[in-house]
């Protein structure tokens, strides 16, 4: 079933390494194998589908941290890059071709030439988020892309550092983050966390709207198989029609509040659902930062330091740097894909219309070749310029399609780390603590992850 949910039922016929494959009089990419190509779908692609694109599964996810899914993928990508050379290589599957990305500066042209010819509205994604959001900015191509990117950039404020909100938005952590007691599961701190995506977001009115989040979280697990399961049209509807209701109130110091008037091109509140789901993924880096701060005491005492003087770091830099590190050595998005328009040349050979690309974000950010700091929580490496190379570091992506919420969510999560920090006192599980005790673990599944948070003022 998890074959077919990626499209990939059965493999093509049998096939050798391929640097022939003549289109418009020039030589083919790379062509894997059907055994490297079986290989690239068990230890690679297939681990992505299986936790869940879109909603992680928790009985999946613990399995994947069992069998150290990612250090398998990161093998496997090595592999193949020794064998077929920079690539990418390409997985030749009935009726689809997918790239796979193991050259670094291939992963900067992909994301730099977005969205002309690279475009973020492949298949699969359009497949999966017309469950949920079918307007957002990820599944819209040109020219009426530029337009939705815009709204966004414009409502979230991307190219500042601070939104004009942002007093407000450290007034509901604060408040919601003093009810945190005793030992806690994810379950219970993610309730805790949508209350405070609930108000940032929508206002204070949308506090206790369970429902709202329940409704969003069905239409994601949807979304985990694609086109392969029915849409949900009338869950969708009442998402929609809620949403509307909080976008029609504009509650002052909320999100919705900078949106602009409703257009037919432009459904501002149809960017919503994206917003409350990309709020989720940052709860997920925070909760995994919690647990390592439990067992560093030497990064969280700095944290802690920053948070009693303010005035020295007023954007709390390095309680910013501990989110990207989280989300550097466990993406919250497990592969980027992208999907070529027109035929693309790479060093002389050449790829049709219609290839999808798939860059898988750990392989990246966990390559000891290249990372010296690959398996280890080093927060410094955002503020000391270790990140800025060319090797590919992409927490909230890059290029023109970079994450336009990642002022947002660096100010939330940081302040929640900070405020975390200054007041409790932290415990971590036994099982979590031994995997972090010393190099960090390709896989660390969350939902397994109790934190106990002891009041210290």
């Amino acid at each position: 079933m998890l074959l077919i949910a990626c499209g990939l039922s059965r493999l093509a016929p049998p096939f050798v390494p391929n640097y022939a494959g003549h289109r418009h009089g020039m030589v083919a990419l790379p062509s894997a194998s059907v055994l490297d190509t079986g290989r690239a779908l068990r230890d690679v692609l297939l681990p992505v589908v299986a936790r869940g694109a879109i909603l992680r599964r928790p009985e999946v996810s613990h399995l994947a941290e069992r069998l150290r899914v990612d250090d398998r993928a990161l093998r496997q990508v090595r592999r193949l890059r020794q064998r077929y050379g920079d690539g990418p290589v390409l997985l030749r599957l009935p009726g689809r071709t997918i790239a796979l990305v193991t050259a670094p500066g291939d992963v900067r042209r992909l994301l730099d030439e977005t969205p002309e010819p690279f475009s973020t509205a492949t298949a699969d994604k359009v497949g999966a988020l017309r469950h949920f959001q079918p307007h957002a900015v990820l599944v819209t191509d040109p020219p009426l892309r530029a337009s939705r990117r815009e709204l966004n950039e414009q409502a979230l404020e991307s190219h500042q550092p601070v939104h004009r909100h942002g007093h407000r938005m450290l007034e509901v952590i604060r408040d919601e983050l003093d009810s945190l007691h005793a030992t806690l599961a994810w379950d219970d701190f993610r309730a805790v966390w949508s209350r405070i995506v609930r108000r940032i977001v929508l206002g204070d009115g949308a506090r206790n709207d369970t429902a709202l989040t329940a409704r969003l979280d069905r239409l994601p697990a949807d979304a985990n198989w694609a086109g392969f399961r029915p849409r949900h049209d009338a869950v969708r509807r009442e998402l929609a029609q809620e949403l509307d209701t909080y976008v029609d109130k504009r509650e002052p110091g909320s999100l919705v509040e900078m949106l602009p008037p409703a257009s037919p091109d432009f459904d501002p509140a149809g960017q919503v659902p994206h917003w409350l789901f990309a709020f989720d993924a940052a709860g997920i880096a925070l909760w995994r930062v919690f647990a390592v701060l439990a067992t560093r005491g030497d990064v969280l005492d700095r944290i802690a330091s920053e948070a009693e003087h303010p005035e020295l770091s007023p954007l709390l830099s390095y309680a910013g740097a501990a989110v990207q590190e989280s989300l550097r050595l466990w993406p919250t998005t497990l592969v980027v894909l992208r999907e070529s328009r027109s035929d693309t040349e790479w060093r002389g050979r050449t790829v049709p219309a219609g290839t999808e690309f798939a860059i898988v974000s750990s392989v990246f950010h966990r390559d000891t070749d290249a990372l010296e700091f690959a398996n280890r929580f080093e927060p410094e490496v955002w503020l000391d310029g270790r990140t800025d190379g060319e090797w590919p570091v992409i927490p909230f992506s890059d290029g023109p399609a970079t994450c336009p919420a990642r002022n947002v969510v660096l100010l939330t999560t940081s302040a929640a780390v900070s405020h975390v920090t200054d007041h409790y006192a932290l415990d971590v599980d036994p099982a979590t603590r031994n995997a972090l005790a010393g190099p960090m673990p390709a896989t660390l599944d969350h939902t397994r992850i109790r934190i106990g948070f002891w009041r210290t003022q």
